[in-house]
């Protein structure tokens, strides 16, 4: 049984169409891209701006914000990280190498307390391939690290299609949710800069795993918004939490669709920090939760 009813769930953001990636500012503004390109910026009290249209068909897919304001996605179309300028509505990239290695699929980007990129990179396959992949898992996936110079380096592979990405609290470590295999993977982050090798960290997930955030006991909370099927991806609606152990719970479950619409993303916000938004990926809105934990303060709220 879920520990946070339906009902608690709230519509947030009424007009953010189809938003894969969501992420909270400082000023408590939270932030999405829609998969037409739109990018949108949704006050605390719900109201929603379109800050920017970005250019060339972009398809942005897990969103950040870095220190300066600026808005960084995974674009998807370019197969690149790039960053987006509010103010002046300027788009540059950031990477679409880590060394020799391509970034062909970039799905999500978490930034350290130092200011690397952690990024995933689902596949190194293309087209139908890579949807074979959820009937027939491979480890064809990596997480690289972009440098604050833009020097890249690849820092694990061999993962399951990876998707969603989050830095441990203690800064020790890079967690990978491997969406084919509903689980999540831990890679230690060494002080003499190499990498441990990717260790399951928790797994028999109910469903596809997509996006997670971590709160300050470093307690995880991971968004499933389905089940593949053959050829689609059937609602599963639903939040579960992940506790130091590894074991997890379900936190929020929607089956019938009545608040949550494939919640790919979530990310804590608000003034205590205790405020649970989701991305819908087919909704028309985003949702939040206030809850009783406290989100762990990302690279660019702290």
């Amino acid at each position: 049984m879920a520990t946070i009813p339906t009902e608690a769930v709230e519509i947030f953001g009424s007009g953010v169409l189809r938003a894969e990636g969501v992420v909270v500012d400082k000023e408590g503004n939270v932030w999405g891209g829609g998969r037409r390109g739109q990018v949108y910026k949704v006050s605390p009290d719900g109201v929603v701006e379109q800050v920017a249209q970005l250019p060339d068909r972009a398809i942005p897919n897990g969103v950040t914000l870095d220190r300066a304001g600026n808005f960084v996605y995974c674009d998807l179309r370019h197969k690149a990280v790039m960053r987006l300028s509010p103010q002046d509505g300027t788009v540059s990239m950031i990477a679409d190498h880590a060394g020799d290695f391509p970034i062909s699929i970039p799905n999500f980007a978490s930034y350290d307390a130092e200011g690397n990129l952690y990024v995933s990179n689902s596949s190194s396959q293309e087209g139908s391939k890579v949807f074979g992949e959820f009937s027939n898992p491979q480890p064809n996936g990596a997480v690289v690290r972009i440098r604050p110079d833009g020097r890249g380096e690849v820092v694990a592979s061999g993962i399951y299609f990876a998707n969603g990405t989050a830095i441990d609290p203690n800064e020790d470590a890079v967690y990978v949710l491997e969406s084919s295999r509903n689980d999540c993977v831990r890679i230690q982050i060494n002080k003499d800069g190499t990498f441990g090798k990717p260790e399951i960290y928790a797994s028999g997930f109910p469903a596809l795993p997509d996006g997670m955030a971590f709160d300050v006991n470093r307690n995880l909370y991971i968004t499933l918004p389905g089940v593949p099927t053959a050829d689609k991806l059937e609602p599963r609606n639903t939040v579960i939490k992940v506790d130091t152990n590894g074991k997890w719970t379900e936190l929020i479950d929607d089956p019938d669709g009545t608040k949550l619409n494939f919640p790919t993303n979530c990310a804590f916000g608000g003034p205590d920090m205790q405020t649970l938004y989701l991305a819908n990926l087919e909704g028309e809105h985003m949702n939040k939760v206030h809850t009783p934990f406290r989100g762990h303060p990302l690279y660019h709220q702290r």
